[in-house]
């Protein structure tokens, strides 16, 4: 079964949705990042359910999570890693992958 991997950006980008969140409630800020962890770990299930995303990334992939955010991954065999979680309100284009 593959490996679930949060890159350094992503996990930077889970920080800062939390401390946004945070600022005003601590229980929702805790919602959404659990949500998120659980919607991550269903796309280890069918990796390739996510919307292929070939203008970020050769392998990039994207699923618009529940929550406000979306997660944008690669699948390579062995791992499904994480790599940006942006607010669905982004320009993704002016990220970085």
């Amino acid at each position: 079964m593959p490996q679930l991997v949060f890159t350094q950006r992503a996990q930077a980008d889970l920080l800062e949705a939390w401390l946004y969140i945070a600022e005003d409630n601590l229980a929702a800020a805790d919602r959404v990042l659990d949500t998120l962890e659980q919607e991550s770990k269903a796309l280890l299930l069918q990796p390739l359910m996510g919307r292929a995303r070939p203008e970020l990334g050769h392998q990039v992939r994207s699923w618009p999570s529940s929550t406000p955010y979306v997660l944008f991954y690669e699948v390579d065999g062995t791992d499904l890693t994480i790599l940006r979680v942006l607010h669905h309100a982004r320009d993704v284009g002016s990220a970085s992958f």
